[in-house]
């Protein structure tokens, strides 16, 4: 048992904290009302008062956007963006507002990156209102570490199979 606890307690993640700020602009498919995705990205950058494991990225870094963005009806996206040596993958994503009077779309996903472990994400993404089908946007991206429940499941699990194993020399010993 103390073995297993000794593994629980060294087999630490290292989640990803903080929140990561971007900005650019986005080509829809049809004017903002009836959009269904983005199939353009162009001068996407980070904005400023990033946070946490991000707090090193400053403003005006190139970020790398993957197109098309589908978000109606809600598609994963692998490395929908990328910066700085972090990438996040777009599982999926719910629209919370859209009409002629803006886009607000949220989502879920997962972070990586920098020797980090993978570390469960949101996504915000909101868009103005504007004319045409080229419009700015801006998003934001928060890291949700598990809090340490892998740490304990792993550990619980290393102590089960010590239990496990006294037993089953004990049966056999019977």
């Amino acid at each position: 048992m103390v073995i297993a606890g000794g593994f629980a307690l060294s087999a630490q993640a290292t989640p990803i904290t903080g929140m990561l700020n971007i900005a650019g602009t986005a080509t829809y498919n049809a004017p903002i009302a009836t959009a269904t995705q983005v199939t353009l990205f162009n001068n996407v950058h980070t904005e400023g008062a990033n946070t946490g494991d991000f707090a090193g990225i400053g403003a005006n870094v190139p970020v790398t956007m993957v197109s098309p963005y589908i978000f109606n009806p809600s598609t994963p996206s692998p490395a929908l963006w990328s910066v700085a040596g972090f990438t996040f993958d777009l599982l999926s994503s719910t629209i919370i507002f859209q009409s002629a009077d803006g886009l607000l779309i949220t989502g879920k996903g997962t972070i990586m990156g920098n020797g980090f472990d993978a570390t469960q994400g949101e996504w915000s993404w909101s868009q103005q209102k504007g004319r045409g089908t080229t419009l700015s946007f801006s998003a934001t991206t928060s890291a949700v570490p598990d809090g340490g429940m892998t740490s304990t499941l792993l550990g619980l699990g290393l102590a089960g199979l010590v239990g496990a194993g006294r037993l089953h020399r004990k049966l056999a010993k019977a």
